[in-house]
């Protein structure tokens, strides 16, 4: 800034000091060095200004020049205003010196170099969620929980039928951190909207098929044989008939057979097994080798299994009713007329407590996997290891290889129960034991005859039921499936519990959910019915017919021919389960495509369905150490089930924690989860809910009485216990639902 003088008295016209009072300006006069000119401004003022430096050096100079210089008019004047002097020179110093030029660039260079490092970590400052505010305003902080603020919505149709199939099991009157159970299972026979098990879906679709879908085509004769079952009856003259043959009922004070095995062997070579099962698999490694197994019955409720169970699908394990349904009929039937009503009642009891022991041991005894199996190289190793059944009448004369005992304890408590009873009401019984395992397991219906014709003809039955999907449908379900698999996996690796063996067990395990391609092959199916004559009326001689077509298969089957290792389920039966041998997780169809597996669903529901179930058989092949929690965790209630219902609750705890854990490591509580439309609950809300609905549900369809007291606090526990459901919830620590977590079994 130029040393500017105006000393016009208003006129616009600038006055000397050095000259008198003439009428114009003075001429432009040099000072020194320094060229001054008179230059007239916009406002009507005109100022001084040099193009040089003035001769007394001191470099000051107009906004205009280069170093412009007052005349000596102006510098009088300004030698009057001493203050404008001292104010302007610290700024003419600034802008001359260089040093101070380098600093301001610097300090320029430094601001932008640092707002350009510091501006993401302002953005994530930024956008950092802020404190989430509090629904309660209690003394004890502790007992205030944030209120988070509301997920997106998922509108699609899809969601709403699933928030009103969830709602509809549901009493919202209920306080879920006191009575959990009848919050989220108040009703069992409530509304249709409300989804079923995956079990009693896939009946209803079996009972809907066989109905609709076998009155013609290569599928008529399967028609024809759940037809039969429809017709059957238990006075029957074809089961008096086989009953006859087989050695007929023993009468009271008669001398019964000295050994049973005779008796057994005669039912081998006509029915399934009362007592034992036998049959083929393959052992596991690259080599795979035949394998002949003597194991518990091969009778269970679902499946009439093939002997070689390498050559399709593998049934899940099961357990046996304490008492068949039929039993007491089939006795009334079975007794002669001529026994006074004391005999009668002495020989029913005597039946009733021969099959429910032989039961009960087969509940408790009967081994889910090859852990305490052991391997004898001939028969003759076999009989002398368990002589109580003559075992060369049950082994095929030209077996060689090796013979694997899977449950050593259920024979040793085998051979104690035929030591306590006669042998003659041992006859009697397994008598009644060989029809029930012929006959539908209860009276004629519609639903119990879809049952026994899954059982009888499992593989055409699976082939109706997979026909009624597409093959893109099915192909999808299974990846997704496979990447549910891979993510709870990859989850447990990381925890820091598992390690050694169980961690190298985890890595090898594999998921099976693919369909056993021969049922996509009619003609295969086809060909499987032409063998079968089936009568429409008699159902125990069509079972009858088919068991023995199943064994003529098994003496066909070459036993050294290297088949795979693969196991597959029965679709239709909707139960996963793990499959020792192939040392893999089978996953049936049927679950896969339940409604809250649906892609379009939010993963909570995903999680809290099929995830909870494939976590729990993940959990059963990794690691067997539970037996020391099972008396610490799992609560008294559990004392009126058996010790594999005890172990059973246990694992289902455990699954519950591995599937919620896993759904939080992939998505966070909140963020990426959908809420349900219509459904005023959070994601991990809504996944206890289904966890406690899907139980419930199977429970019921299974016959397990839901609205026990007992029920109630196994159910409570388990929600407790499978995450964090009492912080989900909000529950004070005092209630029900906040149990102190103590089965952490992963």
């Amino acid at each position: 800034m130029g040393l500017v003088s105006n000393v016009a008295s208003g006129t616009g016209t600038q006055q000397s000091s050095g000259g008198g009072g003439g009428g114009g300006p003075k001429p432009p006069t040099n000072f020194g060095r320094g060229r001054i000119s008179l230059q007239s401004s916009t406002t009507g003022t005109t100022s001084l200004a040099t193009s040089g430096v003035a001769s007394n050096g001191s470099g000051m100079g107009t906004g205009t020049g280069a170093g412009a210089v007052s005349p000596p008019g102006s510098r009088i004047a300004s030698l009057k205003n001493p203050v404008g002097w001292v104010c302007c020179a610290p700024c003419i110093w600034l802008r001359s010196s260089s040093a101070v030029h380098k600093m301001a660039i610097t300090a320029a260079t430094l601001l932008v170099t640092s707002l350009l490092v510091a501006s993401p970590i302002l953005f994530l400052i930024s956008a950092a969620p802020s404190q989430l505010p509090r629904d309660c305003f209690a003394a004890d902080e502790d007992d205030c929980h944030p209120t988070p603020a509301p997920p997106p919505v998922c509108a699609d149709p899809i969601c709403r039928a699933a928030a009103i199939s969830i709602s509809s099991r549901m009493n919202w009157d209920v306080e879920p951190c006191r009575e959990f159970k009848n919050y989220s299972c108040s009703t069992m026979e409530s509304s249709l909207r409300a989804v079923k098990s995956a079990q009693e879906l896939a009946d209803t679709q079996m009972q809907q098929l066989l109905s609709l879908n076998t009155t013609s085509g290569i599928f008529r004769k399967l028609g024809r044989l759940y037809g039969s079952c429809l017709r059957q009856e238990l006075n029957d003259t074809s089961i008096r008939r086989r009953l006859e043959q087989l050695g007929g009922y023993l009468h009271i004070g008669s001398v019964g057979p000295q050994s049973i095995s005779p008796l057994v062997a005669k039912i081998q070579a006509i029915g399934p097994l009362p007592l034992i099962g036998i049959y083929y698999d393959l052992s596991y490694g690259r080599k795979p080798q035949t394998l002949l197994i003597i194991d518990g019955p091969n009778t269970p409720p679902n499946i009439l299994e093939n002997p070689v169970r390498w050559n399709g699908p593998r049934a899940p394990p099961y357990d046996a009713d304490e008492v068949p349904e039929l039993l007491d009929e089939l006795i009334n039937t079975f007794l002669p007329l001529g026994l006074s009503s004391d005999q009668r009642q002495s020989e029913r009891n005597l039946i009733f407590s021969f099959i429910r022991e032989l039961n009960q041991i087969r509940r408790n005894y009967v081994q889910k996997d090859f852990t305490s199996s052991y391997v004898l190289n001939n028969v003759t190793a076999l009989i002398s290891a368990h002589p109580f059944l003559s075992w060369s009448d049950l082994i095929p004369g030209n077996w060689t290889g090796p013979i694997v005992i899977r449950s050593p304890e259920y024979l040793r408590q085998l051979r104690k129960l035929l030591l306590q009873y006669q042998n003659r009401v041992i006859h009697n019984s397994l008598l009644m034991l060989f029809a029930l395992n012929t006959l539908p397991p209860g009276r004629p219906s519609p639903l119990v005859c879809t049952r026994a014709t899954n059982w009888a003809l499992p593989e055409v039955t699976s082939a109706l039921f997979v026909a009624q999907y597409s093959e893109e449908v099915i192909r999808h379900a299974i990846q997704r499936t496979e990447e549910m698999f891979e993510n709870m996996k990859q989850h447990l690796k990381r925890a820091p519990s598992l390690r050694g063996a169980a961690l190298v067990r985890l890595s090898q395990l594999k998921v099976q959910a693919k369909v056993w391609p021969t049922l996509f092959n009619r003609t295969e199916i086809a060909s499987v019915l032409d063998e079968i004559e089936i009568s429409s009326d008699n159902w125990f001689e069509n079972v009858l017919k088919i068991y023995e077509i199943n064994n003529n298969r098994t003496k066909a089957v070459n036993f050294t021919v290297d088949s795979s290792q693969t196991a597959y389920a029965y679709p239709q039966i909707s139960k996963v389960f793990y499959d020792t041998l192939s040392h893999s997780i089978v996953v049936p169809l049927s679950v896969i495509l339940v409604p809250y597996f649906n892609p379009v669903l939010p993963p909570y529901l995903h999680y809290a369905s099929l995830g909870t179930t494939l976590a729990k058989e993940i959990l059963r092949s990794i690691t067997k150490a539970f037996e020391t929690k099972i008396m610490q965790c799992v609560p008294s209630a559990v004392s009126v089930f058996s010790n594999a219902s005890r172990m059973e609750l246990l694992i289902h705890s455990g699954g519950l924690q591995i599937a919620y854990h896993t759904l939080l490591s992939l998505s966070g509580p909140i963020k990426g989860m959908n809420r349900l439309l219509g459904l005023s609950l959070t994601p991990p809300q809504i996944f206890f809910l289904i966890s406690a609905q899907q139980l419930c549900a199977e429970s019921d369809y299974g016959g397990i009485d839901v609205n026990s007291s007992d029920f109630d606090e196994i159910l409570a526990w388990l929600i407790s216990q499978g995450g964090s459901a009492s912080d989900v919830f909000q529950c004070h620590s005092t209630t029900k639902l906040s149990y102190q977590k103590n089965c952490d079994i992963w």
